[in-house]
């Protein structure tokens, strides 16, 4: 690994954590993460949603003195990061499909 580099964030400039308090249902913040994750998309942006980092940010001591330092209230059961940033490659084309036909009566 060089130095600088981080393996968990892939160096992405930005990174969204999306969580729910007690009292959400636990689908919103990865309803919420994929909404912001197409949008970003649109821009032009390339996207990576990363589950494995929330047990990280939920549990120890350096969890919590995380959780202070970037203002996360509540501890959760479901939550995820979005890394955003601008990818090294530039695709061309999109994937050629063939889309059934319809007929409209």
């Amino acid at each position: 690994m060089d130095r600088g580099e981080n393996v968990i964030t892939y160096d992405a400039p930005v990174a969204i954590y999306f969580y729910g308090s007690p009292y959400t249902d636990p689908a919103d913040p990865i309803v919420a993460a994929t909404y912001a994750m197409l949008a970003a998309e649109s821009l032009g942006l390339g996207t990576c949603m990363l589950g494995a980092i929330h047990p990280l940010v939920q549990n120890g001591g350096k969890a919590t003195k995380f959780r202070k330092e970037h203002g996360i209230k509540y501890k959760s059961r479901e939550g995820l990061f979005l890394i955003l940033g601008y990818p090294d490659v530039e695709y061309n084309k999109g994937i050629k499909r063939t889309f059934a036909s319809e007929t409209y009566i």
